[in-house]
């Protein structure tokens, strides 16, 4: 039976749907792999969305569509702004409505027969699209992985219950099972009620690199309030463009309640990571680093649990589709 929260939610007004989904590859030649796979993930999933969603003519191209209508690919990846919205007028980048998370174990050396597991995220209106990101994955093994392009076959995809190991299989051995999933969503409501069960005192562990500024400067160090702040902007973005509108809520209370948090033990270092970017006519390496460590949170109240918690759902901070940005909030052991 469900609980609810012992305080009004700051995700009240907040309809976003989310899903998370465990992703298996079974590797079928002998391979190396990135250290960190968020980028081969995230690059060759984009390059399989637009063919398994576009005409040939729209291949390698986010603008001058051959089809009038929006397609699935646009929607994802180039998802036109609202008019008039005031509170996104500073916006440059529009934020993607999935994340994939990857595997944090830094295996390099694989064999055939060998899985990779990673972990799918899709936010809000797009997990209407769920079979193209079904069907793209399995483009994506046929494409191949990594620099050697290496052949793999989409084994299976697991949409987990919320906070479980375990969920609902809508796809095994090259066959969607059905197309009416009843899914487990991370709703808003569920969020809240899982804050509500952490104890006032937690430990956030930054598992993917966090690239993050305030003022024009990459924090170098866990700042609440920039940390808080940025979730709630997200959360917003996300709402505006794939959700059901602004998210109602005063964000300034979230951030100044997050400012006055004691943060004790605080064990975080920079990992310096490249990536190479294909956009436009010639590829540029862009910089990736970020902060990755942990802390001790003192006397968190419930309502920054909540946003914490919603932030270590959707991801944070620059590259979040790439798995960055990526957060545990749990209580000491």
């Amino acid at each position: 039976m469900l609980t609810a929260p012992t305080q009004l939610s700051p995700l009240t007004t907040l309809n976003l749907p989310i899903i998370r989904a465990r992703v298996t590859f079974r590797l079928l030649t002998n391979t190396q792999l990135p250290e960190y796979k968020g980028a081969m993930l995230r690059g060759g999933f984009g390059y399989a969305f637009q063919r398994a969603s576009c005409p040939q003519t729209c291949w390698n191209k986010t603008e001058g569509c051959a089809v009038a209508q929006l397609c699935p690919f646009r929607w994802i990846f180039a998802t036109p702004r609202p008019p008039d919205i005031e509170q996104i007028h500073d916006l440059q980048d529009v934020p993607r409505p999935f994340v994939i998370e990857p595997p944090t174990d830094g295996r390099r050396e694989y064999r055939a027969g060998d899985a990779l597991e990673f972990v799918l995220v899709v936010i809000g209106r797009a997990i209407e699209h769920l079979p193209y990101f079904l069907y793209s994955f399995e483009q994506l093994g046929r494409m191949g992985l990594g620099r050697d392009q290496a052949q793999a076959r989409l084994e299976r995809v697991e949409v987990l219950r919320p906070w479980q190991p375990i969920g609902t299989t809508i796809y095994q051995d090259g066959r969607a099972l059905g197309s009416d999933w009843d899914l487990p969503l991370i709703s808003a409501h569920a969020i809240a009620e899982h804050a509500v069960q952490l104890p006032n005192d937690l430990r956030i562990e930054l598992l993917t690199p966090l690239r993050l500024k305030t003022r024009g400067t990459l924090l170098r160090t866990i700042d609440l309030g920039a940390l808080v702040q940025a979730i709630c902007w997200r959360l917003n973005t996300l709402s505006i463009f794939h959700g059901n509108g602004p998210w109602d809520v005063d964000h300034r209370a979230l951030v100044e309640q997050a400012r006055v948090i004691t943060v004790e033990q605080q064990h975080v270092r920079w990992v310096e990571l490249l990536r190479t970017s294909t956009r436009g006519e010639e590829p540029q390496t862009m910089p990736q680093g970020g902060l990755v460590g942990s802390a001790i949170l003192r006397n968190v109240p419930q309502a920054v649990r909540t946003i914490l918690l919603a932030g270590s759902v959707i991801h944070v901070g620059k590259s979040a589709t790439f798995g960055h940005g990526g957060m545990e909030i749990g209580g000491i052991t």
